[in-house]
């Protein structure tokens, strides 16, 4: 095959591997407008109260038992049930910093920076840092 053979793909329209890249954009920009009219990026504050109200019974609950146990190897399942929960707290901020929680810039900014930084232990700064970046080039190894 030369450089001059077609290429079809559902982001490409047909054309040469040197030619323009046509047909990206408005698959993207005609799949949004669905995405929009479906009503799928709209803020959900009911679901992140109720996962936040969740996840701190559970944690709680998980320190409850850690205590209970004392020295025991049990105390093993309750570290890996944490992990998870955290995980579920570290979520909880990546969705405050994208702005889906509140309605305020200055309030997600907030609870992403709370949530990320003493709950879950991971820099808020540095995270977005990285984040900010990877959305900037997405789909790349």
């Amino acid at each position: 095959m030369t450089t001059e053979s077609v290429i079809t793909s559902p982001y490409r329209k047909t054309g040469t591997a040197t030619g323009p890249r046509t047909g990206g954009t408005s698959t993207y920009s005609s799949l949004l407008q669905q995405v929009k009219d479906a009503g799928l990026l709209k803020r959900r504050r009911g679901f992140y109260w109720s996962m936040f109200a969740a996840l701190v019974v559970a944690t709680a609950a998980c320190w409850v038992v850690f205590a209970q146990l004392g020295d025991s190897w049990f105390q093993l399942i309750v570290a890996g049930a944490l992990g998870v929960l955290f995980t579920q707290f570290a979520f909880l901020s990546h969705e405050a910093a994208h702005r889906q929680v509140f309605d305020s810039r200055k309030w997600n900014d907030r609870a992403g920076r709370w949530l990320g930084t003493f709950v879950v232990g991971l820099s808020y700064s540095w995270w977005m840092n990285k984040h900010t970046r990877h959305h900037g080039n997405p789909n790349t190894v």
